[in-house]
């Protein structure tokens, strides 16, 4: 009967209708099953890191990039781990610190020492780099080895570090002049001009930075401490997962030889074993 009442090309004409659109259905629902992560099944995911972008082989910031050996570990496992986007931030430590308390960050990428104090509010990923706290003094200067050698004498640190808070508990008679810099190379001049007697500093890139300064200086003794530097994480649900995350990142980037590629190509030297 529907043949009399539409006829023959009436017919066509409504199951060609009913074809398109069934076929854009269709279109539609393969175009969403594309959209997302890497493997075209997951949404696109950013990390958020933040770091302080003036140590020259780590984290320094030459306009609008960064590069050095944590900034590249950090991207190396954001690919590993299907990242599409990493969003850098830079601040000095006690910002940077504030921003991981306040969820505007996932972790610092940033030679964050992981020492007890902050593991009592901070948990940690696994080791990426091995270091200690070293000594920079002029090159004809080999009265000083020791902090002992600096009583009375003037000692250059980074400010809001866990190098200033290491000396300011050892030195409870307040024997130590304690200058606080927010600029590394600063602290190299001073050191050089006679201005501060020593600079306390990240031993692993203590070398690589007095080479790139051309000034007369050299590392003094053996390190003051040793420690272990990692990526820290807020102790919460999600917090523990991102950093289980990181840990198996690393894990399989140090297995297959990439952690020693990137420090030697931005330290010469390393530092992702313990020595």
């Amino acid at each position: 009967m529907l043949r009399k009442k539409w006829g023959t090309k009436g017919v066509v004409l409504l199951m060609l209708a009913m074809s398109l659109v069934l076929g854009a259905c269709g279109g539609s629902k393969e175009s969403n099953s594309n959209q997302g992560g890497a493997n075209g099944s997951e949404a696109s995911k950013e990390l958020n890191l933040a770091t302080y972008g003036v140590s020259i082989g780590f984290s320094k910031k030459d306009g609008d990039k960064l590069e050095g050996y944590d900034i590249a570990v950090a991207e190396a496992v954001a690919d590993y781990l299907g990242y599409t986007k990493v969003n850098w931030t830079t601040a000095d430590m006690a910002g940077m610190f504030g921003m991981l308390d306040a969820g505007k960050i996932d972790t610092i990428a940033n030679q964050v020492e992981a020492n007890e104090k902050r593991k009592e509010k901070y948990i940690f990923s696994q080791t990426y780099i091995y270091s200690g706290a070293q000594l920079i003094v002029r090159a004809n200067d080999d009265s000083i080895q020791s902090l002992e050698d600096l009583k009375g004498k003037k000692i250059g640190v980074d400010v809001g570090t866990s190098k200033e808070a290491y000396l300011r508990a050892n030195d409870p008679n307040n024997e130590l002049n304690i200058t606080t810099y927010e600029d590394p190379s600063v602290i190299l001049n001073d050191v050089a001009l006679g201005r501060i007697d020593a600079y306390i500093m990240d031993r692993a890139g203590a070398q690589l930075l007095i080479d790139n300064s051309g000034l007369d200086l050299k590392k003094a003794g053996d390190p003051v401490y040793t420690y272990e530097e990692a990526f820290p994480f807020p102790n919460t649900e999600e917090g523990q997962k991102l950093r289980d995350d990181f840990d198996q990142a690393l894990q399989a980037l140090a297995a297959d030889g990439t952690l020693t590629k990137l420090s030697m190509e931005h330290l010469k030297q390393d530092v992702s074993k313990a020595n």
